[in-house]
């Protein structure tokens, strides 16, 4: 049976297209015209256009395979060459599948992506969609939306260092060549897709089409620069510049969305997230070996894939971190901007003679740890032995503020975590697994520094006879540290104190002297110092800091 002729001149799109280069139109096409689901029941073809309608009928999300109700929709796709370029207009089902064909296409290319950054967000940015590549983790969030006048001014090289501009949306430049494309235009870079909140008749189209590509052939011949503030953020590497990766972490599963692992994948994903695989690098390389076994990154198209055994590496779960400064994420490698800072709110303690590995007394219930402290090795003992003077209370259980608060005669008012370390080696390396937990918990609990939420919870113990100290010794209640916190004022200081003897000063100086340069454990200090700044940030937001005590060795 003939396909019906689509007419032309009854269709308005959106203004939505991928850009290509390549001269393989027909396998383009067939791709389109065969990829999808339903009938193609309206289609032009002609010289250098595509255009056709998919009729699709499906049950309603709502409904359930009996209810006998059907949505019907209709989906126009259009390709349009000219020249050595294609622009394809399509659904966003539609757009998906031929990303993921085009990864496996080496005749035709998404149009370079530094090239649409030159192009289109060179304007006042209007919204701006970052995706992180820092490890994951509770206190820094995974990805931004930006929303304002020109938010690239709102952009810092600390904070926002180890971002990716996955997408943005900005003012198109005034030029009397460009008719049609005017106002603000989105493009997401990496997919070359392109769009303008508006509909246009077919003849507006193709024109809107023609003044893309002329503007963005005129920012290639122009040396594609990036926007300026582009270079605060990360930015795409070359495979050539990356060598001697360190450390792979695997997210968790549900960041993925559902049924997108198999049952195994999943397992197999929750396995390694929780027992990281050993890493060794390549000085000269972007391989690596994963637990003996030799990953190799490969270019598939304009993206990156991981050749190895594991089904992990074909998954959107997967960050490697090198040594030259690079990550891999999502199909590319990343350069990160942001600077190392060191933490500056170290200190360090002597814990001879505590047991690191343990934090809380030896005891049954949540009342006996309290009845316990003062008489074991713990670090919860610790603080009760070092946190002599001024008022100290404990609020380990449910609902907790944090393990101690502590109000000093100068009426500074400490909230302290703490958490064991994992090891009491000497030569105990540094981790940033050992600080998320504990770092997380500090930030979540930020909101009881209001005294609105703090006096409150704080008259409700977790246990019937909460241990408190004053001077070091055992009070009975809470009632002298509730005045003692009543008399403070808006100018008294607050500390966040994070216990977590895990990292020792003598590892410390050595990473930060001349014999760390080039160290994988160096690295490893970025990660989390990175971490507790950022950690310090949300602190000072409300006008407290953060201070962490960890090992003198």
């Amino acid at each position: 049976m003939n396909t019906p002729e689509l007419p032309l001149a009854s269709v308005r799109p959106y203004f939505s297209v991928v850009v290509l280069e390549g001269e393989d139109f027909g396998s383009l096409t067939e791709f389109l015209l065969t990829s999808g689901r339903g009938d193609v029941v309206a289609r032009h073809e002609s010289d250098g256009v595509l255009a056709f309608v998919r009729r699709r009928e499906d049950p309603p999300t709502w409904a359930g395979p009996d209810a006998g109700f059907t949505d019907v929709t209709h989906q126009l796709t259009i390709a349009l060459r000219r020249g050595g370029f294609i622009v394809v207009c399509t659904d966003r089902p539609g757009q998906e599948r031929l990303q993921t064909w085009l990864d496996r296409q080496p005749a035709l290319r998404r149009y370079p992506s530094e090239v649409l950054e030159s192009a289109l967000i060179r304007g006042e940015v209007k919204n701006l969609w970052l995706r992180g590549i820092h490890r994951r983790t509770s206190v820094k969030a995974d990805g931004k939306v930006l929303s304002g006048s020109s938010v690239e001014q709102t952009l810092s090289p600390h904070e926002d260092g180890s971002y990716v501009a996955g997408s943005a949306r900005a003012a198109l430049p005034l030029r009397p060549d460009l008719l049609l494309l005017k106002g603000n235009a989105g493009t997401t870079p990496r997919n070359a897709l392109v769009w303008l909140s508006q509909r246009a008749d077919f003849e507006t189209f193709t024109a809107m089409a023609t003044e893309l590509l002329d503007l963005l052939e005129d920012a290639r011949a122009q040396g594609a620069e990036r926007p300026d503030f582009l270079a605060m953020l990360a930015s795409p590497a070359d495979i050539a510049e990356v060598r001697d990766a360190f450390e792979v972490i695997v997210e968790d599963p549900d960041t993925l969305p559902a049924g997108a692992l198999s049952d195994e994948l999943r397992d197999l994903a929750l396995s390694a997230r929780d027992n990281p695989l050993p890493v060794t690098g390549f000085p000269d390389s972007a391989a690596f070996l994963l637990d003996g076994a030799e990953v190799t990154p490969e270019l598939a198209g304009d993206k990156v894939r991981l050749d190895g055994d594991s089904p992990l590496l074909e998954t959107d779960l997967v960050t490697v971190y090198y040594q030259s400064g690079h990550s891999y994420s999502r199909g590319r490698f990343w350069q990160a901007r942001a600077p190392e800072y060191p933490f500056r709110n170290w200190r360090f303690e002597d814990f001879r003679g505590w047991d690191i590995r343990r934090e809380k007394p030896r005891a049954d219930s949540p009342q006996q740890i309290h009845d316990h402290i003062g008489s074991d090795t713990s670090l919860f003992d610790w603080v009760a032995r070092h946190y002599a003077h001024g008022w100290l209370i404990c609020d380990d259980g449910p609902g907790e503020v944090a393990d101690f608060l502590h109000v000093s005669a100068s009426r500074v008012l400490s909230l302290i975590h703490v958490k064991a370390a994992k090891s009491d080696s000497r030569d105990r390396d540094v981790s940033a697994a050992a600080y998320e937990v504990v770092v997380s918990q500090a930030v979540k609990n930020l909101i009881y520094i209001s005294r609105g939420h703090l006096r409150p919870q704080l008259s409700r113990p977790p246990v019937r006879s909460p241990a408190s100290w004053i001077d070091g010794q055992r009070v009975r209640g809470r009632r002298e540290f509730l005045r003692q916190l009543d008399a403070r004022v808006a100018t008294d200081d607050m500390r966040v104190v994070i216990l977590q003897p895990h990292v020792t000063q003598r590892t410390y100086e050595t990473l930060r002297g001349p014999a760390g340069r080039g160290s994988p454990e160096l690295m490893r200090l970025h990660l989390l110092e990175s971490m507790l700044n950022s950690a310090r940030q949300s602190c000072t937001g409300l006008n407290a800091d953060l201070e962490v005590i960890a090992g003198k060795e």
